[in-house]
């Protein structure tokens, strides 16, 4: 009996490690999450069985203001640099914005979203964990001051460190939310899913690749290796027709880092497997 069961523990070890050798090397090399990479199951759920398809392979830029109001502050000018080479190259961005630091955010940033084919997306109330709040009041909230200040409807939502729980997903769906922007619920890790999916009535958006905090403040890369990174894995993402969304902050805007970022930008502009996309447009394609 022993023997057995020694036999069946061997053959499920070995057939998990041909699985996870196979998402990290050949389905998806260029997953961001360790968690996913361990268990990759529900990526692969999502990429066999997942009924929402996309006609084509799209591309998402989300930039992040968050940390502080002094870090909005600080990064005004270099925020302002970011969109006029993303409006150069034609590329849309989904700005995910703290509602508490609206007050620190220039009239120039947000006017110069306005005017352009960029949206707003609620990053939260504040930069705390969503899961330790009132949900319900935070995320109507936030909506209701960010939509005090632009001229658009946040139908967007991405909690602080990409969390949330089954709670978030009814306060969003309460409070006119369609989508949460990439992150996680506690059983389930979707970082960089192929297609967005929808789960109670709210659609959950994978598609991140490795972003610029994880490249240089973790890895401590370069921006010329970061960009290196990044074409990598949007023409691997983008060859297969799966959606790709790079998360980005407002504190990389230095001079080197946005001179490396328009590079990018223009590897994409010109990438014919490529449609560049906001969120809330990716989402009415799959409605």
């Amino acid at each position: 009996m022993w023997n057995w069961i020694l036999i069946i523990i061997v053959i499920l070890t070995i057939s998990h490690l041909i699985v996870i050798f196979n998402f990290n090397f050949i389905i998806n090399p260029h997953e961001p999450s360790v968690f996913t990479k361990i268990f990759p199951y529900q990526f692969i759920y999502n990429l066999v069985f997942s009924n929402i398809k996309l006609n084509e392979a799209y591309f998402s830029l989300r930039v992040d203001i968050n940390t502080s109001k002094e870090n909005v502050k600080k990064h005004n000018q270099g925020v302002l640099e970011l969109i006029k080479i993303a409006n150069r190259c034609s590329i849309p961005i989904t700005f995910s914005i703290v509602a508490d630091f609206l007050p620190a955010l220039s009239d120039e940033v947000i006017e110069m979203i306005d005017k352009g084919d960029h949206e707003v997306i609620s990053h939260g109330l504040n930069h705390d964990d969503i899961t330790e709040q009132d949900q319900l009041t935070s995320i109507k909230k936030s909506k209701e001051l960010l939509e005090s200040k632009f001229d658009q409807k946040i139908v967007g939502f991405i909690g602080s460190r990409g969390k949330h729980d089954p709670s978030t997903l009814k306060a969003a769906k309460k409070s006119g939310i369609k989508f949460i922007s990439s992150g996680y619920l506690p059983h389930l890790r979707y970082w960089s899913f192929p297609y967005p999916f929808n789960k109670k009535g709210v659609w959950l958006l994978g598609g991140s690749i490795k972003s610029d905090y994880q490249l240089y403040e973790e890895e401590n890369k370069t921006p010329e290796e970061a960009i290196n990174i990044w074409k990598d894995a949007i023409d691997y993402r983008a060859k297969k027709g799966w959606y790709t969304q790079l998360e980005y902050h407002n504190f990389s805007t230095s001079e080197e880092k946005l001179k490396a970022l328009e590079e990018l930008f223009e590897y994409i502009e010109e990438n014919e497997n490529l449609k560049t996309i906001t969120q809330t447009e990716l989402i009415k394609e799959v409605e």
